[in-house]
C-alpha cells in the first residue's frame, strides 16, 4: 500500500524509461563513433577520451542509479507502512520471518548459511537487517493521540487510511484473525 500511495511504481517506471533511453543513445553514439573512428584516427584529430568513456559507461551508471533509487524507495515505504499500521515491531518481525524462510525448504536444509554476506550494489532491496534496525528505531516514538470525538465529527470513514493513526497494537487470536 505504501508503494502505491507514494507513486513508487510511477517513479520506478520513469527511471526505467530514462535508463532505456540512455542505453539507446549510448548505443547509437558508440555505433557512430565506431563508423567514424578510422576517419578520426587518419586525420590526426586529438580525441577527447572523457566524453567517449561517459558514452560507453552511461548505461551502466544509470542502472546503478536506478537500483539505488529502488533501495531508497524501500526505506521510504517501510517508514510509511510503520506510520500506517502503527506497529513497526510487527513489520520488523514480518521482514525477519520472510528473510528466514526465503529460499525454500530444501535450501534451508542443505545450505543453511548460504547467503551473500556483503551488501551488493546490484540489489533492488536493502539488506533486511538494516530495514529491521530502522523499523525498530521507530518503536520509541509515540503516535499522536487523536480525540475520539474529533474523529466522528470529521467523518472517519471518508478519510484515507494514511491520515488515521492506530492507537494500539493488533492482537493475535487462536483462529488466526486479527482484531
Amino acid at each position: 500500500i505504501s508503494h502505491v500511495r507514494n507513486n513508487d511504481l510511477w517513479i520506478m517506471n520513469l527511471s526505467d524509461i530514462v535508463s532505456r533511453v540512455t542505453s539507446v543513445f549510448s548505443m547509437v553514439g558508440q555505433f557512430l563513433l565506431f563508423l567514424n573512428l578510422p576517419m578520426l584516427l587518419l586525420s590526426g584529430y586529438g580525441m577527447p577520451w572523457l566524453p567517449i568513456l561517459i558514452l560507453i559507461f552511461a548505461p551502466t551508471l544509470t542502472v546503478f542509479m536506478q537500483l539505488a533509487l529502488s533501495r531508497t524507495r524501500e526505506f521510504d515505504a517501510d517508514l510509511e507502512a510503520a506510520s500506517l499500521t502503527g506497529d513497526p515491531e510487527g513489520l520488523a518481525s514480518a521482514l525477519a520471518k520472510m528473510e528466514r524462510y526465503q529460499g525454500g525448504f530444501l535450501r534451508r536444509i542443505f545450505f543453511p548459511g548460504h547467503r551473500n554476506p556483503h551488501p551488493s550494489v546490484l540489489r533492488t532491496h536493502p539488506e533486511t537487517e538494516e530495514r529491521v534496525k530502522r523499523l525498530l528505531s521507530l518503536v520509541d516514538k509515540k503516535p499522536t493521540q487523536i480525540p475520539i470525538q474529533s474523529l466522528f465529527d470529521e467523518g472517519v470513514f471518508g478519510m484515507p487510511l494514511g491520515l488515521m493513526q492506530v492507537q494500539r497494537k493488533p492482537r493475535w487470536r487462536l483462529g488466526g484473525l486479527w482484531y
